[in-house]
């Protein structure tokens, strides 16, 4: 089936299920008959303009677009009770005549653009959130090896490079078809950091053009962090240098998940609380260390709802991004919204 066909059918399943109100039905029927204590936790990256997710390097399952964002918010607004991480520690009750389910609000990384384009609408709808700083990235530019991968990619020459070394190490698939960038990105993210790094230095010589890093490619700073601070937005610690820290050995994950939590503390007026685990990938070493460093919670990229009782260092979160959103104008969609948490509860 054509995507664009696959995405108008999907629009019409979601359409009747919304409109019918029968996904309204199911989330009170699990609310109020199965007396489920849930929480949908949402996992963002980059809130962008339209002329700057044309720039921008990330991979389309990272972006939402400022106008996307905005009508998702409106609309949670009215139909969610937002919660920030502290009243998602304490477990606090909803009162029984409030049928709201609870939405907890992350973003990943500490994009520039979660300050200049999420935080004023946040404040607008006056929504906390939490934001999980790669802490050695605090004020960079060109993002991270991902971005520096596609910002080469667009170049031909340079793109060639790329493919020709890949294909040396990396024989063609089964299919016998090429492997494309996000198969690289893939890849290379099954590697240690030590290993990644060698090979980027392969992939991107400093000999070859890749052209200058957008703006857009920019982490926000210290300053804008805490400023986020101050207003309600909870800064919770993604590592240092965002390995998956699961390929990495016992050193390295005690480094990474330890000084993050530290330089938070210098910078800002209250230490980490929360921690993101890069890629979402951890194991029970991981886990451990995690809350052997004073975290309180930790959050995974495993898709359901969080129900109380289960693990807080394992939580579940539904990564957002503009396609899953969207309906087949390239408009937000509720019912397409509603679909996308309802089939990951």
């Amino acid at each position: 089936m054509p995507p664009s066909v696959k995405r108008l059918v999907i629009q019409v399943i979601a359409g009747i299920l919304y409109y019918s109100g029968l996904l309204r039905i199911r989330l009170l029927f699990r609310r109020i008959i199965l007396r489920k204590r849930e929480v949908c936790v949402l996992a963002l990256h980059r809130v962008l303009s339209g002329e700057e997710a044309n720039h921008a390097n990330s991979l389309e399952g990272m972006v939402l677009k400022d106008v996307t964002f905005e009508s998702m918010l409106d609309f949670i607004s009215r139909n969610f009770r937002v919660i920030s991480v502290e009243d998602f520690l304490r477990g606090v009750e909803l009162g029984r005549a409030d049928l709201k389910p609870w939405c907890l609000l992350t973003f990943d990384d500490g994009w520039r653009d979660n300050y200049t384009n999420a935080y004023p609408l946040l404040r607008k709808f006056k929504f906390p959130a939490a934001v999980f700083l790669v802490t050695g990235m605090v004020g960079t530019e060109g993002g991270f090896w991902v971005e520096q991968l596609r910002n080469g990619w667009k170049n031909p020459p340079q793109q060639r490079h790329m493919t020709e070394i890949i294909a040396e190490i990396l024989p063609r698939n089964a299919g016998n078809k090429e492997i494309g960038l996000e198969g690289i990105v893939e890849f290379v993210k099954q590697m240690s950091a030590d290993a990644r790094a060698k090979l980027l230095q392969q992939l991107l010589p400093p000999d070859r053009f890749l052209g200058p890093a957008p703006e857009t490619d920019r982490m926000m700073t210290w300053s804008e962090a805490a400023e986020m601070s101050r207003n309600g937005m909870e800064m919770g610690a993604h590592t240092v240098s965002h390995p998956i820290l699961t390929h990495e050995d016992a050193s390295t994950i005690t480094m990474e998940v330890r000084s993050s939590k530290k330089t938070l503390a210098e910078n800002l007026d209250r230490a980490g609380r929360a921690f993101a685990y890069p890629n979402g990938d951890w194991n029970e070493r991981v886990r451990a260390e995690v809350q052997q460093a004073g975290y309180l919670c930790a959050f995974t990229t495993r898709r359901n709802w969080y129900n109380y009782g289960a693990d807080l260092f394992t939580v579940p979160r539904i990564i957002i991004h503009e396609k899953k959103i969207t309906g087949y104008t390239g408009k937000f969609s509720p019912a397409i919204f509603s679909l996308t948490l309802a089939r990951q509860s």
